[in-house]
């Protein structure tokens, strides 16, 4: 048994490094992201910038806190219209415009806002803006050198987009920006710049006055296109909560923790390495299971409240770096006494009789290492530190729609479904064995048997650390520290 147990559960640990915990970073246009447009007309007796400031959920809970002025819960159409007039000024002072060198001041004209639903029935915040100044004073038919620039939420994440065309009276030319957006104004995103969005803070291009370029319409659309649906998300929104409604709901919940679960990421081969390398017990694989489900838990309902209570202080999207940093640092410290224990500590000696012509028995030597409570515990919390950005919708969605209460049961739920996934994985890794040394008798005597099972704790140890050190350098290339990739 001794032979077959190592040699499967080595097996499984080459396979759950295809599931390597890989930080939970936010989509590029998901649930964190506030994205920005500008459009710049250049015409004969001004220059008109259109700006749309579409904020994804999470920023939008937070701007309708900012909005409600009195704190009572509800933005009234009195503190909406005072949002807008605030918000018009702050991004005309973040936006600088300059001709031949001298800045122009830009002014708003015109301020709408709507709130389409996004995730979770949240209502969304989508500000379109306009800005004008005029400069027929300028001279015509003499070329121009402009430069634009958006200094706005520097530390957000999002689309960042910008194009400049010509019109009535003015023909542009050189500039660094197309003439034509590819996001139809926010409402749609291009595939195959998901993962790579648009980030364009600044534009330069000359122009010349007192040529006819033709008219140019700009249609002003009120719709916004639909977003991707979140299953999880969406089972918070159902009208009516009857009974059998919320079990259904719960039931889906725990099936969406669970395939959540199973996806890359969660500790999974960190969960292998540790109960392989110490040779644990089941009690062990539950405790490491149940600790990864609990600080994923935890994290959802702390990141939530922060969202809320300090929305002016605290951005989501900028504590995922953070987070993955301190998940990876912890398995990087625990898989490094790992390293160390199984380097230094002393073999231990046992005998074991065999069959020769000559009866005698033979000492090997075994490092072995046993399981503590409080690497336990650190590995179930760099498993889970990094909350689900889904689940923090549905808890958002709950506190937005008056659910509060059913947001956290199924949150919970959530969890379950985690739990289970993460349990039966530790059991297996535990039981392997047994499986194979039915299939594969060990005849006690082999060679090989005894340096695999002396390899699995250094193997399991070099694995750790490997795991650490690759999410240590990607919390860091999330924050800007280091760059790789």
């Amino acid at each position: 048994m001794a032979y077959a147990r190592p040699l499967l559960s080595v097996c499984l640990l080459v396979v759950l490094l295809g599931v390597a915990p890989r930080p939970a970073a936010a989509h590029p246009l998901g649930n964190f992201t506030v994205n920005h447009y500008t459009r710049v007309t250049v015409r004969g007796d001004a220059i008109q910038i259109r700006y749309v400031l579409d904020l994804a959920e999470i920023p939008s809970v937070q701007e309708m806190r900012s909005a409600d002025v009195d704190g009572k819960g509800t933005v009234t159409a009195a503190e909406w219209e005072a949002y807008k007039q605030r918000k018009a000024e702050e991004i005309a002072r973040q936006i600088e415009l300059s001709v031949d060198g001298h800045p122009l001041d830009l002014r708003p004209t015109e301020v709408n806002l709507s709130q389409p639903l996004g995730q979770g029935d949240i209502p969304l915040i989508r500000l379109e803006m306009w800005f004008e100044t005029l400069i027929s004073g300028m001279a015509a038919d003499v070329q121009h050198q402009a430069t634009f620039r958006d200094r706005s939420d520097p530390a957000r994440i999002g689309w960042r987009e910008i194009v400049v065309q010509s019109g009535p009276g003015a023909l542009v030319a050189n500039s660094t920006v197309p003439d034509v957006d590819v996001s139809d104004e926010l409402r749609s995103y291009p595939d195959n710049l998901l993962q790579t969005p648009l980030d364009r803070r600044e534009a330069e291009w000359t122009f010349r006055l007192g040529l006819s370029t033709g008219s140019v319409t700009v249609a002003r659309p009120s719709t916004v296109g639909s977003r991707p649906t979140d299953a999880f998300a969406a089972l918070i929104t159902p009208a009516d909560l009857n009974p059998a409604v919320v079990l259904l709901a719960l039931a889906g919940a725990a099936l969406l923790g669970g395939i959540h679960a199973a996806s890359p990421g969660h500790g999974k081969s960190i969960m292998a390495a540790y109960i392989v390398g110490t040779r644990g017990t089941v009690s062990h694989a539950l405790v490491l299971a149940l600790a990864v489900t609990v600080a994923h838990t935890t994290g959802v309902l702390v990141l939530g409240l922060a969202t809320v209570v300090a929305s002016n202080l605290i951005f989501p999207e900028q504590l995922y770096p953070w987070l993955t940093l301190i998940s990876g640092a912890l398995v990087l410290v625990v898989g490094l006494g790992f390293v160390v224990q199984t380097t230094t500590r002393p073999a231990h000696g046992h005998g074991h009789s065999h069959d020769h012509a000559h009866p005698h028995t033979h000492a090997h030597e075994h490092v072995t290492l046993a399981p503590t409570w409080r690497n336990l515990f650190a590995l179930g919390l760099a498993g889970g530190i990094v909350p689900s950005g889904s689940a923090l919708v549905v808890l958002l969605s709950s506190v937005a729609l008056g659910r509060l209460g059913f947001g956290l049961v199924l949150i919970v739920a959530f969890g379950l479904g985690m739990a289970i996934v993460l349990v039966t994985t530790g059991l297996l890794l535990v039981h392997a064995g047994r499986l194979m040394l039915r299939l594969f008798p060990d005849d006690g005597g082999s060679p090989k048997r005894q340096r695999l099972v002396a390899a699995v704790p250094v193997v399991s140890a070099a694995i750790m650390t490997l795991l650490g050190v690759v999410a240590t350098l990607e919390g860091l290339n999330q924050l800007g520290m280091m760059r790789f990739f």
